[in-house]
């Protein structure tokens, strides 16, 4: 008996335990057609007392890219000049795609202005010949037409729901890609701004120019942790958070402790804010992300405290369910005690003695009636106890 009530009683206590653990859940405008445009030389800097101070928003510095995005390798342009193609979509195409893949060409000639790598830029018009996105042969003739050192081609082919661009640099004296200057993604959006922003990222981080945007998550509990592509940001307690990270588009999730959302994928442009992100907390424990434009000028509604299930429910049902097979055991031993002693008062009756293994069947049949009735009374406690806890509190 005392193994049985052990039994029960750990069979309970465990499963309120884990009942405690268990938690439900810019587009750019079309760019003006420029000329054949050389980088002038840097203008000497002002005298010390003339400079400025830096503004506190630049202080922080931007997280990195993510190091398992494709990059390209422009250390062999040092000192060249580069002329940047304008990039082409490789699977049809229409005035709005003219006018990003524009935008796109135009942010790696302004990214190319600023690098310490290039000589100088030159932004190659529309009028220029066209050539396969892979023809190096072609790109190098463009190239020495301008009298540039180096082209820089991009392209954009449509891919599921996505797009797959690349970006390449040929080398014009030996109509070449040059080593370590090529890389290809698919990225997984159909939004231009998502495309630009990665642009701008490939741009920044190989013409080694620092560049910067903020990202913006708005979340309204302080033990919620921020990540930007599966690393932990550094929050400062204020609504909305914003994180300094390069240009690209970039993963966001937020936690709170064991709990994790799903990753919401957001663009960040270079010098700008990204879309709020809004996170929220539910009573079941769920983390939701919404970007601000799938709100349609809304917001949500504030973060709430997990509603945790109380331990007296599932404690009662295990209780009570330990009664019923109490119950149900000494109601068995009680039937086989009557059983038991019956037998022994039929062969009674019919030799006028009782026989030795009637004698045993007597005896088995008391132990029988004890245990049986131990039983009932427990069982009916343990049922009793456990719709209490159950449907009382």
């Amino acid at each position: 008996m005392r193994a049985l009530f052990a039994l029960i009683f750990t069979i309970s206590f465990a499963v309120s335990a884990q009942s405690k653990k268990q938690k439900p859940d810019d587009s750019i405008p079309l760019p003006t057609t420029e000329p054949t445009v050389v980088k002038p030389a840097p203008a000497p800097p002002p005298p010390a007392a003339a400079q400025k101070p830096p503004q506190k928003t630049e202080e922080a510095l931007p997280l990195p890219a993510s190091g398992d995005q494709p990059s390209l390798d422009l250390s062999l342009l040092k000192d060249t000049s580069l002329c940047i193609f304008p990039f082409v979509k490789e699977t049809g195409g229409n005035v709005a795609d003219k006018q990003y893949l524009d935008a796109i060409q135009k942010t790696f000639f302004d990214v190319a202005k600023e690098s310490p790598l290039l000589k100088d830029a030159v932004l190659l018009g529309d009028a220029t010949t066209r050539c396969d996105v892979r023809d190096a042969a072609c790109f190098s003739n463009v190239g020495r037409m301008a009298r540039c050192q180096n082209v820089l081609v991009g392209s954009s082919a449509a891919k599921g729901n996505g797009y797959v661009l690349s970006v390449r640099v040929f080398e014009v004296g030996k109509n070449r890609i040059l080593p370590g200057a090529e890389v290809e993604q698919v990225l997984e959006t159909d939004r231009q701004a998502d495309v630009q922003a990665w642009a701008e990222g490939q741009a920044c981080r190989a013409l080694q120019v620092k560049c910067a945007g903020r990202l913006s998550v708005d979340v309204d509990r302080k033990d919620m942790s921020v990540y930007v592509d599966n690393r932990l940001a550094p929050r400062t307690g204020k609504t909305p958070e914003v994180i300094a990270v390069e240009p690209g588009v970039h993963g966001v999730r937020v936690a709170v402790g064991q709990r994790t959302s799903l990753e919401k994928k957001v663009a960040v442009r270079r010098g700008g804010f990204s879309e709020m992100v809004f996170a929220r907390q539910t009573e079941k424990g769920g983390l939701p992300l919404w970007l601000a434009s799938e709100l349609h000028g809304t917001r949500p509604a504030p973060s709430v405290d997990v509603k945790e299930g109380k331990w007296t429910k599932p404690v009662g049902y295990t209780l009570a369910g330990a009664g019923l097979i109490a119950l149900g055991i000494g109601i068995y031993q009680g039937q086989h005690s009557k059983s038991l002693i019956s037998g022994a008062e039929s062969n009674y009756r019919a030799n006028g003695v009782y026989l030795p293994a009637d004698i045993s069947n007597l005896n088995s049949a008391s132990t029988s009636a004890t245990i049986g009735n131990v039983l009932l009374v427990s069982g009916a406690v343990l049922l009793a106890t456990g719709g209490v806890l159950a449907f009382a509190f």
